[in-house]
């Protein structure tokens, strides 16, 4: 019998999926194929979708079913981790209220599991990124939402619903957290000190051109994040905190105000031991993390 060495990790998002081929090493091998999801009409499109981009790994890599063990998938969510239903998700309309995980089961013949992407991206970054090994993880998602997970001893804190660690919708100041710490955050953290209107990728630009007005907005935004993670860095205790997502390009720009304002509320002990990263893996991270899914105990 052909021993399955690989797993399929599955990137998927509100206009494309991409997939890579994952070895028990967590190396992704060879080249990671994207595929459109946005011009999809519903989920059994979107599972044709993903079926496609399996077959084209195999292909490339002259495999068969029997040598992958299995496909993870990292999902817009909310959804259940536990059966792969999809709930009211909002980044991909096409899967709301949908059973992508017991679909693709079908359709693939391959095991399948399903997960928030937040979720998929910080156990890639314990798997093979910053956090490599380490028992208590905390991780957070900047871009156009924000994600944020706890990877605890190796698998993903899920709590009864699967809804662990979902906080961006808690209440923060005027508004929720994702109102403050995501790309929309940052626009509206320059209107509020400065009184006009920047796009998020201008603030970007101009503060890495040695704006003032930027530099002093993301100096805020920095501190933001910091008091949006911190009731939660008390809760776990993590040895290290690691970002991604689209807004962490500026990491430069705002780390400094992040950590300032983080250590400065946490005992002594913990600042000696707790460490603030950027990923270095980027997008990879959620499909290594997806792959990570076979691997990972379901009753933590």
């Amino acid at each position: 019998m052909t021993e399955a060495t690989y797993a399929i990790g599955v990137d998927l998002g509100g206009t494309k999926v991409r997939l890579g081929l994952v070895n028990e090493r967590y190396d992704v091998i060879g080249e990671t194929p994207r595929l459109t999801t946005y011009d999809c009409q519903n989920g059994d499109e979107v599972v044709a979708r993903i079926y496609e981009g399996v077959n084209i790994l195999l292909e490339k890599n002259s495999l068969t079913k029997e040598n992958i063990k299995g496909i993870g998938v990292g999902s817009p969510g909310p959804l259940d981790p536990y059966t792969g239903y999809i709930k009211e998700t909002l980044n991909l309309k096409a899967i709301r209220n949908y059973p992508l995980g017991k679909s693709l089961t079908e359709v693939t013949e391959m095991r399948v599991c399903v997960d928030n992407d937040a979720n998929c991206f910080g156990l890639g970054e314990q798997r093979a990124g910053k956090a490599k090994g380490k028992n208590h993880v905390l991780v957070g998602t900047l871009g156009t939402g924000f994600g944020f997970a706890y990877i605890l001893k190796g698998n993903v804190l899920h709590g009864a619903t699967g809804t662990a660690t979902e906080i961006g919708l808690l209440p923060f100041k005027d508004g929720i957290y994702e109102d403050y710490v995501t790309g929309r955050g940052l626009k509206a953290t320059y209107e509020r000190l400065f009184g006009d209107m920047l796009e998020p990728k201008e603030i970007s630009e101009r503060a890495f051109q040695g704006d003032e007005k930027c530099l002093k907005t993301f100096d805020e935004y920095g501190q933001n994040v910091a008091y949006t993670v911190l009731p939660f860095v008390a809760l776990v205790d993590p040895e290290i905190l690691v970002f991604g997502g689209s807004v962490s390009v500026n990491w430069p720009f705002f780390q400094k105000s992040l950590k300032e304002t983080l250590y400065k509320h946490i005992f002594p002990h913990q600042r000696q031991v707790l460490t603030i990263e950027k990923s270095d893996l980027g997008e990879i991270a959620a499909i290594i993390g997806a792959a990570g899914l076979l691997d990972m105990d379901y009753s933590i």
